[in-house]
């Protein structure tokens, strides 16, 4: 389930160069799951109908990405019987601000 969630990140951020940890981040010197060129994704899934995030997890995500990206997590909830998923994403207030702010001068 996972690979699949994470190749799915992959697929919606194409525009930004994303790409997979060869590792699924398991790796040292690729500790995270999705990078891009704007953000680094950590990627969970659950069958579960809620998801526990903690403080110190947000920290250890801020802390695997030292390319000065965008940390954020990749939460997917999946229905174990139908397959449906709903995909979200946890970024910093002040990082999504920045973004829509910028996207919205573009225009």
């Amino acid at each position: 389930m996972g690979k699949e969630h994470e190749e799915f990140v992959v697929e919606i951020f194409e525009w930004d160069n994303a790409h997979r940890s060869k590792s699924s981040g398991a790796s040292y010197h690729d500790p995270i799951d999705v990078s891009t060129d704007t953000l680094v994704m950590e990627c969970e899934c659950t069958e579960a109908d809620s998801y526990r995030l903690t403080k110190k997890f947000w920290q250890e995500i801020v802390e695997k990405q030292h390319s000065g990206k965008l940390p954020s997590l990749g939460i997917r909830f999946r229905d174990p019987v139908s397959g449906h998923h709903i995909d979200l994403c946890v970024l910093y207030t002040e990082d999504l601000s920045a973004i829509l702010k910028e996207n919205k001068g573009s225009k």
